[in-house]
């Protein structure tokens, strides 16, 4: 396995604490997990490019970043912190997303639009983290419409996803 490939699978695993310090009642040390678990996004991609991207890379990659977003956002959820319509949109969209990689005869890469919506997807959670994490700070003000910004990102990027892949099965035809 490449160190780029690591790197993915570290950032899948690691949602496994952070989903635990959400259970416990710790958000603070949640989000740092969190945020270390994200910055690991931002490194693999860079490397494998520069060492050489591999098919399974390509395929893991974009798989850790829907296990950390998706496991962390149903563990707060279920604390109450995350509301579940958002949640259950968004996890109805990776899982479309899978399905439709899944399915395609031909590589579905990521777009910009999907980049972005992971971006604003972690920042969405982390916030939600924070707000949990300092209550007084008055941080639902922020995390909230941050969180409808990502889930309606996440539903224009879902869209797009499908069209595009129906593009490239209407091409293999």
């Amino acid at each position: 396995m490449t160190f780029a490939n690591t790197l993915s699978a570290a950032r899948a695993f690691l949602v496994i604490p952070v989903i635990g310090l959400i259970a416990l009642g710790d958000p603070s040390l949640a989000l740092l997990g969190f945020l270390g678990a994200a910055a690991t996004d931002a490194l693999d991609g860079p490397i494998a490019r520069r060492r050489g991207a591999t098919p399974f890379g390509a395929a893991l990659d974009p798989l850790a970043d829907k296990v950390l977003v998706v496991g962390t956002l149903v563990a707060l959820a279920l604390r109450g912190t995350a509301p579940v319509w958002a949640v259950l949109v968004i996890v109805g969209r990776e899982l479309i997303a899978v399905e439709v990689r899944a399915r395609s005869p031909h590589a579905v890469g990521a777009s910009t639009d999907g980049k972005a919506k992971t971006v604003l997807q972690v920042a969405a959670i982390a916030m939600l983290l924070a707000m949990a994490a300092w209550p007084a700070a008055g941080l639902a003000a922020a995390a909230n419409p941050l969180l409808v910004a990502a889930t309606a990102l996440t539903v224009l990027s879902g869209v797009r996803l499908v069209l595009r892949a129906k593009q490239t099965t209407a091409d293999a035809a």
